[in-house]
């Protein structure tokens, strides 16, 4: 399947991109505010809120125009606001100016250009992994399982890659090589990815034609050239938006997957703030980022061997059993040895007592990876969290592979754009939920508080995707 080929080949270009600056960004707002998390909290608030704002336009506006002007655009878009959001980092970090205004308007500017950015990037998942995938593949369930698998591999695998790439420049060399080397991989990429989809466009006749929806609520809030404006029109577009996500068959499915956004508890901009803080060096920050990627990568070759013995939905319940019993290693990690956590304050003795006869003895082999502050820190906190997170992610991109595929096989041609770019929206309400909270609780000491509302929150979607299971068997002949 030549087209498949070429799809997962533009794939690889766009995620390479998209990996290096979603590592490289949390890394440089720390660096732009010394010892707290608030920046990083900042840029993901607004990062997230763009989405649930814009995604279920965004989505529209998928479904009723020609797919490859859709793609051009948003590929055009998408590079251009990465290339401008580091071209500002790097002129806080070449200190061109001392004057305080000044510097928070480059902060302003870097957080809406990296806004813009994502949105673009998110439209062109819609784009690509709700719609060209399901058309190329002509509807065969087994071959979108396969082309999905292999994309999410590809992901998985730029996601060791990129990281290391852009970490140890910013490591070995300086901070400005890191961003040189992001905005000259964003401006060339382009022209790769879009005459590879263009090419796919020109040699798959289906993806000329399109059915567009004929929903009276989106008809009468937005017209072709035109994005809804006003108050009242902008909340009849989204009750219409919400009413078509609604009454799909997998509407409790995809509800599941946006709870677990409500974490920081993966390898989000938070998180590689808050691993930085603890006096982990930028290249090792993107070794264990890369790592979580690998057990990523196992979990895209469960899922095809699990979804052919027992099933999409059943394999769902498994991947995110596996995820919550991996993520309790992240809770122990909170009353470990070298945890700054607020929580530990009444055994403060206790644990000093323990870093200093047992836990530094056994980590010493390991001193060079690490550089610390003082001769007693212990990173058997900081361990244990990596270690959670890392070993979650097979349970996690197996769940994902479960929705993408129960969504492709479910929704209808015509509301593809519609109801992804309305899960793309559920996804950041939960996801700038937990940089709300980050805002408020941006100390090292507070990251504890964070892990247990996380925690929480993807035992609620185990529930909640159990609940659906329940009824997958009238709604669905999946089993």
């Amino acid at each position: 399947m030549w087209a498949g080929y070429w799809l997962c080949s533009s794939f690889f270009f766009s995620s390479w991109g998209d990996r290096m600056w979603n590592f490289a960004v949390g890394l440089y707002l720390v660096k732009l505010s010394p010892g707290s998390l608030q920046l990083t909290a900042i840029y993901g608030t607004v990062v997230t809120s763009s989405v649930i704002l814009f995604a279920p336009a965004i989505g529209s506006w998928i479904d009723r125009n020609n797919r490859l002007v859709v793609i051009r655009t948003l590929l055009l878009l998408q590079n251009g606001f990465i290339v401008c959001s580091a071209l500002f980092i790097s002129l806080i970090l070449f200190r061109i100016t001392e004057n305080k205004n000044v510097l928070k308007l480059f902060e302003v500017l870097i957080i809406l250009f990296g806004a813009a950015a994502n949105l673009a990037s998110q439209g062109e998942q819609i784009s690509i992994t709700r719609d060209w995938v399901v058309v190329i593949c002509l509807n065969n369930k087994d071959s979108m399982a396969r082309l999905n698998a292999q994309m999410r591999r590809i992901d998985l695998t730029v996601t060791i890659l990129a990281p290391v790439a852009v970490g140890s420049l910013m490591s070995l060399i300086s901070d400005l090589s890191g961003i040189a080397f992001i905005c000259v991989w964003n401006i060339l990429s382009v022209f790769s990815e879009y005459f590879q989809l263009r090419h796919i466009h020109q040699t798959v006749p289906e993806l000329t034609k399109k059915r567009k929806n004929e929903y009276t609520a989106l008809e009468e809030t937005e017209n072709d050239h035109q994005v809804v404006s006003g108050t009242f029109e902008k909340l009849k577009f989204f009750y219409g938006v919400l009413i078509i996500y609604k009454r799909q068959n997998v509407f409790l499915a995809g509800v599941a997957f946006a709870i677990l956004s409500l974490t920081v508890l993966g390898f989000n901009s938070v998180t590689v703030g808050y691993v930085y803080s603890q006096s982990v060096k930028e290249i090792y920050v993107s070794i264990l980022f890369g790592t979580g990627a690998l057990f990523g990568i196992l979990g895209t070759m469960i899922f095809s061997f699990l979804r052919n013995k027992i099933g999409l939905v059943k394999t769902g319940i498994i991947a995110l059993g596996f995820k919550c019993s991996m993520l309790l290693l992240c809770v122990a990690s909170i009353w470990a040895p070298g945890s700054p956590s607020s929580f530990k304050v009444s055994s403060k003795n206790y644990i000093t007592g323990i870093n200093n006869t047992i836990v530094n003895s056994s980590i010493t082999s390991n001193s060079s990876l690490f550089y610390t502050q003082s001769h007693n820190t212990s990173y058997v906190s900081i361990l244990l969290l990596m270690i959670g997170i890392i070993l979650s992610r097979t349970g996690l991109w197996m769940f994902d592979l479960t929705i993408t595929q129960l969504q492709q096989e479910n929704v209808e041609e015509e509301f593809r754009g519609v109801v992804g770019g309305v899960q793309f929206s559920l996804n950041s309400i939960l996801e700038s939920t937990q940089y709300i909270l980050t805002i408020f609780l941006y100390r090292p000491e507070d990251f504890g508080i964070l892990v247990l509302i996380s925690f929480c929150a993807v035992f609620l979607s185990f529930f909640i995707y159990v609940f659906f299971s329940t009824k997958s068997k009238s709604l669905l002949k999946l089993f």
